[in-house]
């Protein structure tokens, strides 16, 4: 009996463990990257849609386009892990249209059934994702003198006997002035550690069961799941989000704050901030500490329809600031 006792509290402990690993929001990323991405902002709202443009794959320097249908599903599952919204491409766009188009039109679909129409979002951020694979510590060397030149430097980055590495590049752009406003880069080897990426068909593609292919795939989901984790860190560094209050409403059991700031500025769901109330101090308007703190609970495209979880709603005011509150991220160095 005393064995059973002492092997279910064991289980117990595991248990709770794990669960606070899981909800544990600092992020493992090596400390080499950490670094090499140090001084990069991504200047990315939360939530934005982004369209991953471009997807090239180069081994030892050589284009490999067989390889982007491996590459492709891994980039996108990191970039859904990390909080963005994946748009269709223009050419899927159209296709779409041009079917929804022809259903319009024709007598034969019932049109209860189609979609209304303009509900097509397009992309905040363009994308350019690049992947260089390399299989020997000269192909290397060779790679990181062409990075030195373009000076990217990601010293700390090696790569042993037999073991494969990979190189990934992610250049943001913005959509509105369609200039590169941030460059991302992760790395590994098929010795890192391989973060699990939710959703990502793995099984469905298939390959050879030489060592070295095997080799390769493991270096590339590596620096993949580590730039998932990168990105977390680096839009929790970004500017919290700022608006002002709309109005307040009664509800059936709460007073609700209404702000002027929603899904096309990066708002989501759950998101929380802090009510700083502008008041007129010595004939100007003057923003107060703040008094209050919201809770998101509904997002529309340009506002958000919040509840109160600190403070109380008496002293809330239309045009008062609303200020995002960030949680604090930390990353895991990881030698």
């Amino acid at each position: 009996m005393r064995q059973w006792l002492v092997l279910s509290l064991s289980l117990v402990v595991w248990f709770i463990g794990v669960s606070v690993a899981q909800n544990s929001k600092v992020q493992s990323v090596p400390k080499a990257i950490v670094e090499a991405n140090a001084s990069v902002k991504l200047g990315i709202p939360q939530g934005a849609r982004i369209l991953l443009r471009e997807v090239t794959v180069f081994v030892e320097n050589y284009p490999e386009p067989s390889l982007r249908a491996f590459v492709e599903p891994l980039l996108k599952a990191a970039l859904t892990e990390a909080g963005f919204t994946i748009v269709a491409s223009t050419q899927e766009v159209r296709r779409e249209a041009e079917e929804r188009q022809f259903e319009r039109e024709s007598e034969e679909v019932h049109k209860g059934s189609l979609p209304p129409k303009g509900r097509i979002l397009r992309e905040n951020v363009e994308l350019k994702a690049t992947v260089h694979l390399v299989r020997s510590a000269k192909q290397l060397g060779l790679l990181l003198g062409q990075l030195w030149r373009n000076r990217i430097d990601i010293g700390g980055f090696y790569l042993r006997k037999n073991e494969s590495g990979a190189l990934v590049f992610l250049e943001i752009i913005d959509n509105t002035s369609l200039t590169t406003t941030a460059q991302l880069v992760s790395f590994a080897t098929d010795k890192d550690e391989t973060f699990a990426i939710a959703g990502t068909p793995f099984g469905g593609i298939l390959f050879g069961r030489d060592n070295q292919r095997q080799r390769d795939m493991n270096a590339i989901k590596a620096a993949i799941g580590h730039l998932s984790n990168l990105l977390k860190l680096k839009l929790a560094e970004r500017e919290p989000i700022r608006g002002k209050v709309l109005g307040k409403f009664e509800g059936v059991t709460a007073t609700y704050i209404v702000i002027n700031v929603g899904r096309l500025d990066g708002v989501q769901k759950g998101n929380q901030f802090a009510i700083y109330p502008v008041r007129k101090v010595g004939g100007e308007l003057v923003s107060l500490p703040p008094i209050a703190k919201i809770r998101v609970l509904i997002v529309n495209d340009t506002n958000s329809v919040c509840d109160v979880v600190e403070g109380t709603h008496e002293n809330i005011s239309e045009g008062d600031e609303a200020k995002e509150i960030i949680q604090e991220v930390k990353a895991v160095a990881k030698k």
